[in-house]
């Protein structure tokens, strides 16, 4: 079933309720706002090179694989918007364990890293000139709660969850192809817990990001759905009908 609700009104399940109120268009003012835009302006001031190593679907912007760091910011990464969406969901989750595939520079593990204080981010990214940017970066900005892990998603995703017993927030972000977004979404289901969220970037990306998704959403496992156009959130809480929600967020 679909459901609309930009604000929250008509909006019934008091769990979407809560969600949309303290997390999607939450009005509180957070400090680490501040912190968010500070660090992407950083980045977004940075003129270095870097040769980038794209494993994923490739890139309709860049012609060349010699990119600034600046425009890698601008084009490719996640926006402020979408950094205080995930600083948001990770701070009111407070998860133990986060991963992100596809680290890139690390703004958005930076905002993943600011929301669970008290947990771990693992980043996990393919190209290694983009991860030594990102950890040029969270070092000089004192984030110490990330492991950041080079290598192709096939291998590195699978080592990784074979020693962690759980994952409590995953943020898909990296290889745009319905094919490794699926087998992605499989892999980590296998650790998936009653409280667990699914971060999917860019379901509308492309008609094979739009089937991967309208597939994950009819997964049984899944048993709430949140379309938010810039990504999707997916939920495995038992007690929820299966429902499917289109919503904004602020």
């Amino acid at each position: 079933m679909r459901r609309r609700g930009a604000r929250g009104h008509g909006i019934h399940p008091p769990f979407v309720y809560r969600l949309n109120k303290d997390v999607l268009n939450c009005r509180k003012k957070y400090p680490e706002y501040n912190e968010i835009r500070e660090f992407r302006n950083i980045l977004l001031k940075n003129r270095e090179r870097i040769k980038v190593d794209d494993h994923g679907a490739g890139s309709d912007i860049f012609s060349s694989d010699n990119r600034r760091v600046r425009d890698i910011v601008k084009y490719s990464s996640s926006s402020y918007r979408m950094g205080r969406l995930l600083f948001r969901l990770a701070n009111h989750l407070q998860p133990e364990t986060v991963l992100e595939l596809g680290t890139s520079v690390g703004f958005g593990t930076f905002c993943l890293a600011k929301g669970a204080v008290g947990g771990k981010v693992y980043g996990l990214e393919g190209c290694g000139a983009q991860i030594g940017t990102a950890l040029k970066g969270l070092g000089n900005a004192g984030i110490g709660n990330v492991d950041l892990i080079q290598g192709n998603f096939r291998d590195s995703l699978q080592e990784l969850l074979d020693r962690i017993d759980k994952v409590d927030l995953v943020y898909f972000d990296g290889d745009h192809r319905k094919e490794a977004v699926l087998w992605q979404f499989g892999r980590c289901l296998e650790k998936v817990v009653p409280g667990t969220v699914f971060v999917a970037g860019d379901i509308h990306w492309s008609d094979g990001m739009q089937e991967a998704w309208d597939i994950i959403c009819r997964h049984p496992a899944v048993t709430l759905s949140v379309d938010l156009f810039h990504c999707g959130l997916l939920f495995f809480r038992k007690g929820l009908s299966k429902q499917h929600f289109i919503l904004g967020f602020k």
